[in-house]
């Protein structure tokens, strides 16, 4: 997957760009996961040009698989997503409940999940 680091300050995070490749599997998530450790961060940036159709349904049950590898290895994921996208179905649902934790949330705004992501 196509990626940035990004430098503020003396904190780094990970930010995913567009292209072809996409955060389809828990796989993939692992890779994630690894870039962050490679750069020494915990903090994760996606777009919506990075996820499949398959996270947004949750039906299939993508979207839970790949956030709790992020979870489990303790990396905080910012998610800049379309309205569109998030009121999908049940998947809005999720983006409610998981916007009041502290480990994923969804923006509509790239600034705005900079600013969260930085936080603490």
């Amino acid at each position: 997957m196509n990626y940035t680091v990004v430098e503020k300050g003396s904190r780094l995070y990970i930010e995913c760009l567009p292209g072809e490749e996409r955060l389809a599997s828990e796989r993939e998530a692992l890779d994630l996961v690894s870039i962050c450790g490679e750069h020494g961060t915990h903090l994760l940036m996606l777009h919506s040009e990075n996820l499949t159709a398959d996270f947004y349904n949750l039906k299939t049950g993508v979207a839970g698989a790949i956030l709790l590898k992020f979870v489990n290895y303790y990396i905080k994921v910012a998610a800049v997503l379309t309205p569109d996208l998030v009121n999908q179905g049940r998947f809005r649902e999720m983006v409610i409940e998981t916007n009041r934790g502290s480990e994923f949330r969804v923006f509509y705004q790239r600034d705005e999940a900079e600013d969260w992501l930085l936080s603490n």
